[in-house]
């Protein structure tokens, strides 16, 4: 019997890059992770040769997955757009592994990685969009079993969109008060002290401890949530909208937007269609298994 074909598949983040050996199935048997380079093309590809390159060999992978920030044009495998590893943009992936490795790749966008990891592991087969929440808002829409990338490859960046305005009169954008970051950000500047000594969790930490002025920024953060929520699905029109990111795992996640929903119907009786939400199943690794469902897809390989 011909034993299962086994595949690498990586998920470049601002922070980390990780990594993944997953079966055709889409069953990961082995993962890691290691510092994101912070300087040019040259060293990422340093670093790939010393970390990964062995685990090409040693499982003998058919072909290499990526999954990474920015507008990712999949035709071409170059990455357009912007992101914190500027280096990333420019470059052809595609055609640098087959040069020097000679191995097939396929690369993908994360947050459709994300979406896709739901549609293969979730059994999903409706329309939906999928919000990612982090250091900023990164987005996906799923129609007819298809990630829809938009004309300009910037489908679905609902972490765009204006939700607001700030104290001096300029627009503020979803990821720029929706994301977990911005929760940091005002709470920082409400203590003093620098953004690097807290994170999301920190901050819910903080506020549960009884701390009103917190408690009071994570309302609004919920506000704005609700919002950005409510303009995606009268946008899109999606059967569901799925929440993803760490955020997701809070267990009152739901229940607090649910109440901000709420109070945007009572105050907009003209509205009739309410979100249908849920958090992501596919959970750490969701980006990892997307990106080889992309890469199969592709290649036009059985999922």
């Amino acid at each position: 019997m011909m034993s299962e074909l086994h595949y690498l598949a990586l998920d470049i983040g601002g922070s980390a890059v990780k990594y993944g050996i997953i079966t055709q199935s889409g069953e990961i048997v082995s993962k890691g992770s290691y510092p994101s380079p912070t300087t040019n093309i040259d060293d990422f590809w340093q670093q790939f040769e010393q970390h990964l390159l062995p685990l090409t060999r040693q499982y003998q992978v058919a072909g290499i997955a990526i999954s990474a920030p920015g507008s990712v044009d999949c035709d071409s495998s170059i990455i357009y757009g912007h992101s914190a590893l500027r280096y990333l943009h420019g470059p052809n992936f595609r055609e640098h592994i087959q040069r020097h490795y000679q191995l097939h790749c396929e690369i993908e966008n994360d947050a459709n990685c994300a979406a896709l990891a739901e549609l293969w592991h979730s059994n999903i087969d409706d329309d939906f969009c999928l919000l990612v929440i982090g250091s900023g808002v990164g987005g996906a829409t799923v129609i007819n079993g298809k990630v829809h990338h938009g004309k300009h490859l910037h489908g679905a960046e609902f972490g765009y969109m204006f939700i607001g305005v700030d104290d001096d009169g300029k627009p503020v954008n979803l990821s720029g008060c929706g994301a977990t970051r911005s929760l940091v950000q005002h709470t920082a500047k409400l203590l003093g002290i620098p953004e690097e000594q807290l994170n999301g969790k920190k901050v819910f930490e903080l506020a549960e401890a009884g701390d009103e002025r917190i408690q009071a920024i994570i309302d609004k953060w919920y506000q704005m949530l609700a919002y950005g929520l409510y303009n995606v699905q009268y946008c899109i029109d999606p059967d569901r909208i799925i929440i993803g990111g760490a955020i997701s795992s809070r267990l009152d996640l739901l229940d607090k937007i649910e109440e901000k929903l709420a109070q945007i119907f009572v105050e907009n009786p003209y509205s009739s269609v309410r979100p249908q939400l849920s958090v992501c199943k596919a959970g750490n690794d969701a980006n990892l298994i997307g990106a080889l469902f992309h890469y199969l897809q592709r290649q036009q390989l059985d999922t």
